[in-house]
């Protein structure tokens, strides 16, 4: 049976190396990792093996006669690292017994540094990742980041400028535990224009950070900003955003977004996941990113153009609305499609004409799940002193998915 230690190295400087984690080091056969680790241990004279990589990892390890190894990765073994895959890896070799030895990780240190808990902190990561920025910063008052990538510091500052979020206060770390570690806390439209070291992580400040439970309540109609635009009213909105299946990390178009009721309530729901705005309309626009800013609904983005104009270079979406078509429904589903053969689809309708279309691309693109509800609404209204039931206009929502065939 073969010993394998998964050896969190910290944040690099040897200063914050534990002693459970020197002596397994020094017991091992075999140093296994990136250069600069298995360099900090030359003293040692120990065999060694020079990876990164999970898979040769596990092969060295298979094929090599050593009894202990110890794997050496950066950081916290727990915490977005290395590990996770080697060990799920090691885990399905009989022969080999694993064992992951933690060390203090950048968030621990960078929030002990700024005499800030960790244990109400939000964290994510962006290196190596895909990650939705925005959406995270507007559900957390506290969030720490792990930059990587494009996305250093003054970059992920300019995109918080761009979307109205310059005013947060940024907490920034660099070349934490080093001789030349930097911390620097300033307003996002101020850290944008310094330049940082790769090894930076970040902690983002939002007092104003929205609670998700009002996701769970819909709005009413009068809250929006409004002006001569048409809005999906409230109870045809809850139904039809219903239909979206959402989840929490899912990417949404909302076509024809007319004054945005729609993007926002949708947005609001989605804390991992991202919308975009599809209009036509200036004047529908300019009332989108009015009810963004009062909403404070960052993680839509406004596309103005005429669809399909505009989607064809926005990541693939998992469900799209179509409040307004211009005509154009037939051409919208088949670039939709096109984008993700099982994409969920909603359609709103009020005219039998824009019914009929939307039947004749279910039958044409052989949509799966399809439903369609006539929606009748009446609220009452006080005449004097009785009270009136005012109807609404009828309103069709079709709702369906792509067969996968497309």
């Amino acid at each position: 049976m073969k010993k394998v230690y998964i050896v969190g190295t910290g944040l690099g400087s040897m200063d914050y190396l534990h002693k459970k984690a020197i002596d397994l080091i020094e017991s091992s056969d075999c140093l296994i990792g990136a250069k600069r680790m298995i360099e900090s241990f030359s003293h040692l004279k120990k065999e060694s093996y020079i990876s990164i990589n999970s898979m040769e990892i596990v092969n060295y390890i298979k094929t090599s006669s050593f009894a202990c190894y110890s794997v050496l990765v950066s950081g916290d073994s727990g915490f977005y690292s290395m590990s996770k895959k080697l060990t799920e890896m090691l885990l399905e070799e009989k022969d080999i017994e694993i064992e992951n030895i933690p060390a203090i990780s950048s968030l621990q240190y960078f929030c002990s540094k700024l005499n800030l808990p960790w244990d109400n902190i939000h964290f994510i990561s962006a290196h190596g990742r895909n990650t939705n920025i925005i959406s995270n910063i507007m559900f957390n008052k506290t969030t720490f980041l792990l930059t990587g990538g494009d996305l250093r510091p003054e970059n992920i500052c300019k995109i918080l400028t761009d979307k109205g979020l310059g005013n947060l206060k940024i907490s920034v770390g660099e070349n934490l535990s080093y001789e030349n570690e930097k911390i620097i806390e300033d307003s996002a439209e101020n850290i944008l224009h310094l330049k940082f070291d790769s090894l930076c992580v970040m902690i983002i400040h939002n007092n104003e950070a929205l609670d998700y439970s009002q996701s769970l309540n819909s709005i009413r109609d009068e809250e929006f900003i409004t002006g001569k635009v048409p809005m999906t009213k409230r109870e045809v909105r809850s139904i039809s955003i219903s239909k979206l299946n959402l989840k929490r990390n899912s990417v949404i178009y909302d076509i024809g977004a007319g004054t945005g009721s729609v993007s926002i309530e949708t947005a609001l729901k989605l804390n991992d996941g991202l919308l975009y705005a599809i209009e036509k309309n200036k004047e529908a626009v300019n009332l989108i990113k009015q009810n963004i800013k009062k909403f404070k609904a960052f993680n839509i983005e406004v596309i103005e153009d005429k669809a399909p104009n505009g989607i064809e270079n926005l990541p693939k979406p998992d469900s799209a609305f179509i409040g307004g078509s211009s005509g154009n429904l037939d051409e919208i589903i088949n670039v939709l499609l096109k984008k993700n053969p099982e994409v969920n689809i909603v359609i709103n309708t009020i005219t039998l004409q824009s019914l009929n279309e939307a039947l004749n691309c279910i039958e044409k693109y052989k949509l799966k799940d399809t439903e369609i509800i006539n929606i009748s609404v009446s609220k009452s209204k006080k005449v004097g002193s009785y009270n009136m039931m005012m109807g609404q206009n009828p309103i069709y929502v079709i709702s369906g998915k792509g067969s996968g065939n497309n």
